[in-house]
């Protein structure tokens, strides 16, 4: 009669990771468990549990909080980044740009469920630790959204209407808002940019 679980086949299921393919686990680990507890909660232990490994390991590879939150937040920069590149913001009228960009950005949240609510935690986020992390990425973001924005006097504030709108795609996506009401809002918002060129 056995004590317990046998320790010797449990670990042999254990996949020994190479230290690229274990980081990468425990970052997305990371974003999995910052889109459910926030930025300012999750830590090291959390992670750990999630990831199945020990505390320490976590610690190995992302060695202090800071050093964790913002590999988080550079993925998700990423992830951005990534969005920019489909659309030129030479290519289509201001109104088809958004339209595409509204798209691709709905994609992405399909896609990546936890990034984009670790992203719309991390916008709310007034820990003094992180805000200023969060401003200097949306002040980098405000910057390329000018590019596709109409180019009126005043493109930052035309910039931040087209930021605020995405982060509501996302919100009425995670709603479970009607999928022709989210297309209406969309329409909506590109027209309503695209008559200010």
């Amino acid at each position: 009669m056995s004590d317990g679980p046998d320790k010797t086949k449990i670990n042999a299921r254990r996949k020994r990771l190479s230290p690229d393919a274990r980081r990468a686990q425990l970052l997305a680990t990371a974003i999995d468990v910052f889109a459910e507890m926030g930025l300012e909660r999750a830590g090291h232990g959390d992670i750990s549990k999630r990831a199945g490994v020990s505390t320490p390991t976590v610690f190995n590879y992302f060695p202090t909080r800071e050093v964790l939150v913002r590999a988080v937040l550079a993925e998700i920069e990423v992830l951005i980044d990534d969005l920019f590149a489909q659309i030129s913001p030479q290519s289509l009228s201001v109104e088809d740009r958004i339209l595409a960009m509204a798209a691709a950005y709905a994609q992405l949240v399909r896609d990546h469920p936890s990034v984009a609510k670790t992203f719309l935690k991390w916008e709310v986020s007034f820990d003094p630790d992180i805000r200023p992390l969060y401003l200097d990425f949306q002040d980098r973001v405000l910057d390329r959204l000018e590019a596709y924005v109409p180019n009126v006097p005043d493109r930052r504030t035309e910039a931040r209407i087209l930021y605020g709108s995405a982060n509501m795609l996302a919100t009425m996506g995670f709603d479970g808002t009607d999928p022709l009401v989210i297309q209406s809002y969309i329409r909506r918002i590109a027209a309503m940019l695209g008559q200010s060129s």
